[in-house]
């Protein structure tokens, strides 16, 4: 038993869109997240451990008795991981504890917190997160069930408030980017990097903006033709896409490439066999970015990037302020629950230690009466074994709701005093 209640504590240390640009996250995002995960987890004091990693966000969460220095350790090993500035990264990390930390999860798989509001792709991002951590088995119980409520309460506010309804993706806001600067798409053609989830969002709102077939291009040829077929759109190989885009209008890139697809070099080349009379824009909506900013240098491309959809993502925000006050009051209601549920986990060990301190005591008092007895049928000694257990069941159910319930009001003094109490109790 131990003598003390032992306090978990969740911290979440984070760097998104809201406070840095591409270039700055891309410095600092992790290469290898399962190798990140157990580096995280072998710091000290540190139990649990997630990373969530997206195109707008780095988010590590963790879980420990020691909060003040575990922030410090984790915001270091953050800041440390990439090339980044030190002082630059330090000023856009933020980091939330306990309730704060819930409340900032929730809002994320709500969408609250992405650029374009109340986006779809969130959840499936972290729910692939907790995957990966569970996998890596850095994540326990008190991850296990954050993650999985703060799942639950994102399905909850999209069906309740219609927050995702419409337009509502980077991709989408990627198009939009798109028609606000050039006007239409009706004319263009069009060529999209990358068949995943987010090239697919892209291609379909630009098929309900665009007359002329889109071109798709993907490094697996077969995900491109069926995503075209789709859409009455044309699939190109990848190693083919340059003969597309030298006579192309707008290019969208959203692929996984770790490196440049396109390069300063390689559209300087095109740019001077195009028979286009237009320019090229070049939209990169890629992590890490797939366009080398070297391209903008050239007079005929303009490129754009994330960092460029606030204005569009601004737009949205200001549509959706209604469903985001409904989003708001939901939170509210289920971060109390989350909070007292979470609570609650801080007296597991002394419940789980004090039942089973219990129910050895009850197996070697009814052996030993058994004895006693005699020859004992079946029968009664079931009837023995189930008096024992609900006797056990009923003197101890008070106790272990009265250790929730303090835990849930905070009462770490009632906590600590029971842990020590029953501690002597097992002693004598």
């Amino acid at each position: 038993m131990h003598s003390s209640a032992k306090i978990d504590h969740t911290i979440n240390v984070r760097m998104t869109h809201k406070t840095a640009h591409v270039p700055l996250m891309e410095t600092v995002a992790f290469k290898d997240k399962e190798t990140a995960l157990a580096e995280i987890c072998s710091l000290e004091n540190i139990e649990e451990c997630l990373i969530l990693q997206t195109c707008n966000r780095i988010e590590i969460y963790v879980v420990t008795e020691d909060v003040d220095n575990t922030v410090n350790l984790v915001k270091d090993y953050f800041i440390k991981n990439g090339r980044a500035n030190v002082e630059e990264a330090s000023e856009a990390v933020e980091t939330s504890v306990d309730n704060d930390a819930f409340d900032h999860l929730l809002r994320v798989t709500s969408g609250l917190e992405s650029m374009v509001i109340g986006e779809d792709q969130v959840l499936n991002q972290v729910w692939d997160a907790y995957l990966l951590s569970d996998n890596a088995k850095t994540v326990g119980p008190i991850l296990k069930h954050l993650f999985n409520r703060a799942m639950t309460v994102g399905r909850r506010v999209r069906n309740e408030t219609g927050i995702n309804k419409g337009a509502v993706s980077v991709g989408s806001a990627a198009v939009e980017l798109a028609v606000k600067l050039l006007g239409n798409l009706e004319d263009k053609k069009i060529l999209v990097m990358g068949a995943g989830e987010i090239g697919t969002l892209v291609a379909k709102a630009l098929s309900r903006r665009c007359l002329s077939p889109i071109f798709i291009a993907n490094r697996t040829y077969e995900r491109a033709l069926k995503l075209a077929e789709e859409l009455s759109g044309k699939a190109v190989h990848f190693n083919q896409f340059e003969e597309v885009l030298a006579d192309a209008d707008v290019v969208i890139c959203s692929t996984a490439a770790p490196h440049y697809l396109l390069t300063k070099d390689i559209l300087s080349k095109l740019m001077g066999q195009r028979t286009n009379k237009n320019g090229l824009m070049v939209i990169d909506i890629s992590n890490p970015r797939n366009v080398e900013k070297a391209v903008q240098e050239i007079a005929s491309v303009k490129l754009y990037n994330i960092d460029d959809l606030q204005l569009i993502a601004d737009k949205n925000k200001q549509q959706r302020e209604k469903s985001i006050e409904k989003a708001v009051k939901i939170l509210d209601e289920e971060l109390v629950i989350l909070n007292e549920d979470m609570k609650s986990f801080s007296v597991r060990l002394i419940i789980s230690s004090l039942l089973s301190q219990a129910e050895q005591v009850r197996q070697k008092e009814l052996a030993t009466a058994l004895n006693m007895m005699g020859n004992v049928d079946e029968r009664e000694r079931k009837i023995l074994e189930d008096l024992t257990s609900i006797l056990l069941k009923q003197t101890f159910v008070p106790i272990v709701e009265n250790l929730r319930s303090a835990a849930k009001n905070g009462d770490e003094q009632l906590i600590d005093f029971a842990a020590k109490l029953f501690e002597k109790t097992g002693k004598n």
